[in-house]
């Protein structure tokens, strides 16, 4: 297995650490919302990059998986939307204007910037007409979406005693 498999495999172990570790039990049922919902976003609008040929995805956790997905099943639908609930879970809901723009810029940064290193540095990411701004730009309007739709979600949900 290769270096760029590798580094898949790590960030898939890393992402199922960062669930168990930071979604508190009670809040298990919101985080599956906020996962499935942020996937409605990521999948149409990451084919279209890919089939508009924006940007490349050469190599995947299995070879053959870029004969029928060419987007990235590990960033964008496993990845992202772990970065999607713990943006959602610990928003700081009490901030408004500046602070609240900082924290989109955080997640939105941090996203960017693992991506823009993989792009310079392996063989993950290839940017053809996509630039690392694109990222910063979509990945901030996809967590407004779905931390909106998340909230829209939860003022109905109703809350279940676990124990």
């Amino acid at each position: 297995m290769n270096l760029e498999r590798w580094i898949i495999l790590g960030v898939l172990i890393l992402s199922i650490m960062c669930l168990k570790l930071l979604v508190p039990r009670d809040k298990v049922r919101e985080a599956w919302v906020i996962f499935l919902f942020l996937q409605v976003i990521t999948w149409p609008a990451g084919l279209i990059a890919v089939e508009m040929g924006w940007i490349e995805y050469p190599i995947q956790l299995y070879p053959k998986a870029n004969l029928y997905n060419r987007t990235s099943f590990s960033f964008e639908f496993f990845l992202f939307p772990v970065v999607a609930i713990i943006f959602s879970l610990y928003f700081p809901r009490k901030k408004k204007g500046f602070g609240s723009l900082l924290y989109y810029v955080f997640f939105a940064g941090f996203f960017t910037f693992l991506e823009a290193v993989l792009e310079s540095k392996t063989k993950l990411v290839e940017y053809h007409e996509w630039k690392w701004y694109w990222t910063l730009v979509t990945v901030m309007i996809s967590l407004y979406i779905n931390d909106k739709f998340y909230r829209w979600f939860s003022k109905r949900l109703i809350l279940v005693d676990l124990k």
